[in-house]
């Protein structure tokens, strides 16, 4: 009777961790690039999947109305909310980017976003308060953070470039994990 009960909570209970792992598992596979091209710009960007990871990489092109390209998950459930924190292993080189967290499919209504600098091309690992993400609408900052509404409503995650200037990147990521924090 005890054992039965111990393994319902088991069932029951949420993962600890909610894991993106773009190397092992491949879970960029269906990922897919959305450049500013949908606005009339002319910045280019590229995943590839590796052994280890997933590299995003391209040119940003201020031309023509341009300025970012981006790297997106297909529209899925993903209920942050059980979570506290978000690790992010990478290297990268060239222009910032950001981890973006959507809550909704519409461009300009709001979204999060999560920094990740230029490790001139070192592997690092990040990890931030998941509630401290920033609030974002059409590229600009609200003054809001992520609620636990808007995590456990998040339809989609995804990298932009961050930069909002001309030049080359490279953001090659091993892994995207969020977690409980550590007692």
């Amino acid at each position: 009777m005890i054992s039965t009960l111990y393994l319902l909570i088991a069932l029951l209970s949420p993962p600890s961790e909610m894991v993106f792992d773009f190397g092992e598992n491949k879970d960029g596979y269906k990922w897919a690039i959305v450049n500013d091209g949908v606005m009339g710009g002319l910045s280019r960007g590229k995943a590839q999947l590796t052994d280890d990871s997933m590299i995003f990489s391209g040119t940003v092109s201020l031309e023509n109305n341009g300025g970012f390209t981006s790297l997106r998950a297909p529209y899925a459930r993903y209920d942050l909310s059980q979570y506290d924190q978000v690790e992010i292993k990478y290297r990268s080189s060239g222009l910032d980017c950001a981890l973006n967290v959507y809550q909704y499919q519409r461009f300009w209504l709001p979204n999060h976003k999560m920094p990740i600098p230029s490790s001139n091309d070192a592997w690092k690992t990040i990890t931030v308060d998941l509630y401290d993400l920033k609030e974002y609408r059409m590229g600009r900052r609200t003054g809001r953070t992520m609620s636990k509404g808007a995590a456990k409503n998040t339809i989609r995650l995804g990298f932009i470039t961050d930069s909002k200037k001309p030049g080359a990147f490279k953001l090659e990521i091993a892994y995207v994990k969020f977690s409980k924090k550590a007692l």
